[in-house]
């Protein structure tokens, strides 16, 4: 079997957080079996580093960490003399300050020229309402991501073309047509931060 990942394989971190990294090695029939790792991290730069593994618990089982510190994509293999190898990968974002947030000028910006019949006001009523709607139904942590900054965007455009039809009815050649309330764009953007509920 090899060697057998025990954390996420694919994780996304901020600046200072610690990557953990366990696995266990296995024999041909899946047994755990004593065989060490090595565990080499290659840096955004393109650097390595290479970070001991300690045994964590009975036999096989082992926990590597290391402290990202600048932006970008980590990359670490483990490895073992016998037993093959396995491959980790760690998104690293900075945190998103006030300032990093999406702004009435991203809301225009992404218009591409739309916004100019509504007004600052009006773009930034729209732009807090949707952030709420966000972070009601999204985890929103100290790291904002890209897809979810385009979904808020996204969702403000939304929001201002429904202000336009109050009943949610748009009139065309082919008669009276309802706009769906959700954008389907939003919802896979948004897809992998949202809240699950447990009843």
């Amino acid at each position: 079997m090899g060697v057998r990942t025990i954390t996420n394989a694919a994780v996304l971190l901020q600046t200072g957080q610690r990557w953990v990294i366990e696995v266990e090695t296995t024999d041909d029939t899946g047994r755990p079996v004593a065989g060490a790792p090595s565990v080499v991290v290659t840096l955004p730069s393109g650097t390595t580093v290479s970070v001991p593994a300690e045994l964590v618990s009975g036999v096989g089982r082992y926990r590597a960490a290391y402290t990202v510190a600048s932006t970008g994509r980590y990359v670490a293999i483990v490895a073992t003399a016998d037993y093959g190898s396995a491959a980790f990968t760690a998104y690293v974002m900075g945190t998103t300050t006030e300032a990093g947030m999406p702004t009435t000028d991203d809301v225009a910006a992404y218009m591409r020229g739309g916004a100019s019949s509504w007004t600052t006001e009006e773009l930034q009523d729209a732009l807090d309402a949707e952030a709420a709607a966000q972070r009601a139904v999204c985890r929103v942590g100290a790291i904002y991501p890209p897809d979810l900054r385009q979904a808020l965007l996204r969702r403000v455009v939304h929001n201002l073309a429904m202000r336009q039809l109050p009943l949610a009815i748009e009139q065309g050649d082919a008669g009276a047509t309802y706009v769906p309330g959700r954008d389907p764009e939003v919802r896979r953007l948004e897809g992998p931060h949202r809240k699950w509920v447990i009843a």
